[in-house]
């Protein structure tokens, strides 16, 4: 079972964000109070525990959550999510799969110590439906990828 590690925001972009005891998710816009609130559809950052973890044994020190500018830490999911695939986390939050990774040549404007992992093995997701989402949270891969 996959479940949210950490839920974290900032208000202003090019800088950590922090961890929250929660945060709450608005349809078609993101995480309220975050600095990527309103975007079109890379509305929520999300990273893999599991991909964490292998940077930081290659790194040499700990990456603490939000310090790669993610908004999501969740701690088993399958390697790959097919793109329109939809997280289910908690009782109501539904997410889509919107982009693995950035575009080749796309910049990203925000490092922790020189390592960034959201250009690679992140994926941005859009708020389908609503609600609050705390650490601790079941999360479930619901479906795969629309035509």
């Amino acid at each position: 079972m996959a479940k949210v590690v950490a839920v974290c925001t900032s208000s202003k972009r090019q800088e950590p964000k922090a961890v929250r005891s929660s945060a709450f998710f608005v349809e078609g816009k993101g995480i309220e109070g975050d600095s990527h609130f309103g975007l079109a559809e890379r509305q929520i950052s999300l990273l893999r525990s599991e991909d964490i973890r292998e940077a930081e044994k290659t790194a040499g020190f700990p990456f603490p959550p939000g310090s790669l500018a993610e908004n999501l830490v969740i701690e088993g999911l399958p390697e790959d999510l097919p793109l329109g695939a939809v997280l289910a986390i908690g009782p109501d939050v539904r997410l889509r799969v919107v982009e693995k990774g950035k575009k080749p040549g796309e910049p990203h404007t925000y490092d922790y110590r020189g390592w960034c992992l959201l250009p690679k093995v992140g994926y941005f997701l859009s708020v389908e439906r609503g609600g609050r989402v705390v650490p601790g949270d079941e999360t479930v891969l619901e479906g795969e990828a629309r035509g």
